[in-house]
């Protein structure tokens, strides 16, 4: 009780210019705190989904005992199951801080607006595209230079649960790949990935 009085007794002598800015840098920090909120990529799959269910119940002698017909079957199984991929719903609405790979939707002079994050260097290009509760569909008001496609980055914004179906294409090919996302972002900043430590 000593210890409270105390505290009281000195904010209560303190100027009201003085207390003003301090109220104002708890509010800042406050601010700062929750627009920095870090997830990872895990975080985005609801705990009781396993994507690997269709595996799990298989051994290797059944899956290698697969003729093509039936691993084709299997394979269009394991994307439409991706594909509807469930989300977390408590991340609607929120500010967040993802890391990522970018791939770009639209390029208005060498400037990006809008693109795919993917948590790893060649999802939907190289690889079939990961479950839909793995890609974010991401916009950018003002389009920002991007380095390179190589390096990952930092995206902050909004983020929303809502369902997309984008058309990605890669130079050189004349078909593109339809990416479903299950999640998409109103970004706010763009920048290098530095790892925290």
């Amino acid at each position: 009780m000593k210890s409270i009085n105390v505290t009281y007794y000195r904010l209560s002598h303190l100027s009201p210019i003085l207390l003003i800015l301090l109220l104002c840098c708890f509010t800042w920090s406050s601010a700062f705190a929750a627009e920095s909120n870090e997830i990872e990529w895990e975080s985005l799959i609801p705990p009781d989904w396993n994507p690997n269910q269709v595996f799990e119940d298989m051994t290797d002698e059944q899956y290698y005992a697969l003729s093509d017909t039936e691993l084709l079957v299997l394979e269009q199984t394991v994307q439409a199951m991706f594909d509807a991929a469930p989300v977390v719903d408590a991340f609607d609405g929120q500010q967040v801080k993802i890391p990522g790979f970018v791939l770009p939707l639209e390029l208005n002079n060498t400037l990006l607006k809008e693109f795919l994050l993917v948590p790893y260097f060649g999802a939907c290009t190289h690889t079939p595209p990961p479950p839909a509760n793995q890609i974010i569909y991401a916009k950018l008001e003002t389009g920002t230079k991007l380095e390179s496609i190589y390096l990952p980055v930092w995206i902050t914004g909004t983020l929303f649960a809502s369902r997309s179906q984008s058309q990605l294409n890669e130079a050189g090919v004349d078909t593109g790949v339809e990416v479903q996302s299950a999640y998409s972002m109103k970004v706010d900043l763009i920048e290098p990935y530095i790892e925290q430590w």
